[in-house]
Order: C-alpha cells, then sequence, then structure tokens
C-alpha cells in the first residue's frame, strides 16, 4: 500500500468565479483524478462541501515523492487559498501505533510549569 491521504482545499474567489463562469471547470473532481493518476496514485473518494474547505479528496499516492511532487504542482498553479494535507492510516495500525507508544521506553516528557 502507498500513501493514503486526505486533502482539503479551498479555492481562491477568482478561481471559483471561473468555475461559476465556465462549465468545462466546475468538475474539479474529474480534474483531481486525472491528475493523481497522473503521478501514479487512485483516487478514493471526492466529495464538494461548503464553509471552510471547498472539496474533499481521499487518495492514495505510491509514496510520498509522489504526493509531494502532486501537492507541489497543485500549490505551484496558485488554485487554492489554503488545503491541508492529512496522511490516513487504517484502524489496525493506529491501534498498533498506540501500543508502540506505550510500550517504548523514552525520556520524553511534556513541559512542567
Amino acid at each position: 500500500m502507498g500513501v493514503l491521504v486526505l486533502y482539503l482545499v479551498k479555492y481562491e474567489n477568482d478561481q471559483k468565479a471561473a468555475m461559476v463562469a465556465d462549465p468545462d471547470t466546475r468538475d474539479r473532481a474529474a480534474i483531481h483524478r486525472k491528475a493523481i493518476a497522473d503521478f501514479g496514485g487512485k483516487p478514493i473518494a471526492q466529495y464538494g462541501s461548503y464553509g471552510e474547505y471547498d472539496m474533499v479528496y481521499i487518495y492514495e499516492m505510491p509514496d510520498d515523492k509522489a504526493l509531494a511532487a502532486n501537492l507541489h504542482l497543485t500549490d505551484s498553479y496558485g488554485l487554492a487559498k489554503y488545503s491541508k494535507a492529512i496522511p490516513l492510516m487504517n484502524s489496525d495500525d493506529f491501534a498498533a501505533s498506540l501500543e508502540l507508544a506505550h510500550e517504548t521506553p523514552t525520556q520524553y516528557a511534556p513541559a512542567k510549569s
């Protein structure tokens, strides 16, 4: 399995205005699916939203380098006012990471006031 990611995007106002005006640019999920595939990735789900974010994507990329390249390209076009990429893991791996945190000897501790 590659890198699973949740990607949230809020478009710039001029980009959203262009989507309203031009029907060929409205289906951002179709455009994003193609961009994901161009980097060897696999789209899993895409949703439109309203409020803080305009679109929500879940997809898998083959590795960190492909994910970073996809995000660099997206950022370089200036389409988004802001975006957030959140790495995901399945629930079994999440539970195992909690066990690893419990079992790992460390001197790491919170700051005391």
